[in-house]
């Protein structure tokens, strides 16, 4: 079993799903899909008392600066490999409704590829097309399109109202801060360059594990 921690309103989410797909196809595996609201990333604080100068505070700024123009030549490469333009990319979501969907899936008991179907379904409204995908009626329109029912969604969100604090929690309590993250055999390991380590930890681990 691995837990997929993802964000639909971020590239590098989207960016995973056919290298986990080429995965699961090789080594049979069970996936729990945890949507995401936010990625926490790393928070840094500082100790400095009110009105104290910051000694570092021009190198901080050239570290910023720098962080900056490697997360713009990132979010173009990803760009690039998803075949959407710069501008599509940057588009910004809550992605409450997206994520509710798959909670919905879930609930339904969908299967593997149904919910590969939905979030592949749920990236290409997003970014390429940039359609509505913070609505009820949105979501629907990307579970039609991804070819699962939406008889009784309505019902679901409004009736059950999934708790929003309890899927937050979820991340928070299994050490998940950022997305893609996957959780197997109790190890968390954000971002899918690790896919092929998993996928040599699923088969036995037999030999040199990839790096």
């Amino acid at each position: 079993m691995i837990s997929v921690y993802l964000n639909f309103s971020e590239l590098s989410s989207w960016l995973m799903l056919a290298p986990l797909q080429k995965l699961c196809e090789k080594v049979p595996v069970d996936l729990m899909w945890k949507p995401m609201l936010s990625s926490l990333g790393n928070i840094a604080g500082s100790n400095l008392k009110t009105g104290q100068a910051d000694p570092l505070v021009s190198y901080k700024s050239r570290r910023a600066d720098a962080r900056q123009r490697a997360a713009k030549r990132e979010d173009e490469r990803m760009c690039e490999r998803l075949g959407i333009n710069p501008e599509q990319g940057k588009r910004k979501i809550a992605p409450v409704y997206l994520s509710l969907g798959m909670v919905w899936m879930t609930d339904q008991s969908a299967g593997q590829q149904e919910c590969f179907s939905f979030a592949k379904t749920a990236f290409l409204k997003t970014f390429r097309d940039g359609a509505d995908v913070e609505s009820l009626s949105g979501l629907q329109v990307v579970m039609e399109e991804s070819g699962f029912r939406t008889e009784g969604l309505a019902h679901f969100l409004e009736s059950q109202a999934p708790d929003l604090d309890a899927i937050r929690q979820d991340a928070v309590d299994n050490g998940v801060f950022n997305s893609p993250a996957f959780v197997i055999e109790g190890e968390v390991f954000h971002g899918r360059e690790h896919l092929p380590l998993i996928q040599w930890m699923l088969q036995g681990r037999q030999g040199v594990p990839p790096v």
